[in-house]
């Protein structure tokens, strides 16, 4: 691992970039719970290990990595989501995961020790572009949309 942190973001970077990169286009099709994401959140998984960081899944598919304890309460979460829109750029969604983790290794090489559990969070189908509803794993965590009510919907307007 390199010392720097721009060095250090460079090999996480480049660890994810091709995931998902369209030929033709040079733009992203990381659409929800799709091979390209499938890999981006073993990616996740393998990070959290590497920083002993236990990962937990909620119902809807978000993944959290916990540094503190899992069922703490008064965490601050932090991260994004893998998913992009139809060609979009690179960095719109994985920058804030890969970002989060960074941030945790700098924490604990200032041998900061956090008041309370620091979470980075992979949020599923946050752009709609598969499902048509938009920030769908965040709104389905908050309660801002409810599970029964996504569940039956048939077309995105019905949300």
């Amino acid at each position: 691992m390199t010392d720097d942190l721009a060095g250090r973001f460079r090999v996480l970077w480049d660890e994810i970039a091709p995931l998902g990169r369209n030929a033709d286009s040079g733009g992203y099709l990381r659409y929800a719970l799709t091979e390209p994401e499938r890999e981006l959140r073993a990616w996740f998984r393998a990070q959290a290990e590497r920083r002993g960081m236990p990962v937990t899944e909620d119902g809807n598919g978000n993944l959290f990595a916990h540094w503190g304890d899992p069922e703490g309460t008064e965490a601050v979460l932090t991260g994004s989501h893998f998913d992009s829109v139809p060609h979009g750029g690179a960095y719109d969604g994985p920058l804030g995961i890969v970002s989060a983790f960074l941030a945790v290794d700098e924490l604990r090489v200032a041998g900061v020790t956090p008041a309370r559990p620091l979470v980075v969070a992979a949020f599923v189908e946050e752009e709609g572009a598969r499902f048509g509803v938009p920030c769908l794993g965040s709104r389905l965590l908050t309660g801002a949309l409810p599970r029964a009510r996504a569940a039956c919907a048939t077309r995105p307007g019905e949300l």
